[in-house]
């Protein structure tokens, strides 16, 4: 069972306790991005946890800019060592996201967003809502009849 990057935006959509949701989110809507192949996306919380913190001292050695990380080993910290975890990861150039998934691919359990050792990540500006055309168009008709 695979999941898209459109599942995956809705995952982070709802997943409020993940601070860098909407950051990942955007980046996966790039459509530069792609989902890549993970040959070892099952996994358990506690080999993620050693994982992850083991990058995390890796990264801040090696200079890597990353996103999320810190939350998601805290995340991470929290789970029973055993909870079975699903980790789906997205490449776009020089820049990676991995999504660590409930094992049912129904909840976000933490993000992280990271790119090559002195490549700073990609900055996203917050998706705003649209205004319609035609709304502003009707205040244009009402000031003509004053």
């Amino acid at each position: 069972m695979s999941v898209t990057k459109p599942q995956l935006c809705a995952l982070l959509a709802d997943a409020h306790d993940v601070p860098e949701r909407e950051r990942v989110a955007a980046f996966l809507r790039d459509p530069a991005t792609q989902l890549i192949d993970n040959p070892f996306s099952a996994t358990r919380a506690a080999a993620a946890r050693n994982t992850w913190a083991g990058r995390s001292f890796d990264f801040r050695v090696m200079g890597v800019d990353a996103a999320g990380l810190s939350d998601m080993v805290s995340a991470l910290a929290a789970l029973p060592v055993a909870e079975p975890l699903i980790e789906e990861v997205a490449r776009s150039g020089p820049h990676t996201a991995s999504i660590l998934l409930g094992a049912g691919r129904g909840r976000v359990i933490g993000v992280a967003l990271y790119g090559k050792p002195g490549v700073p990540l990609p900055r996203f500006v917050a998706r705003r809502p649209r205004r319609r055309a035609a709304a502003s168009a009707q205040l244009e008709l009402f000031a003509d009849l004053r």
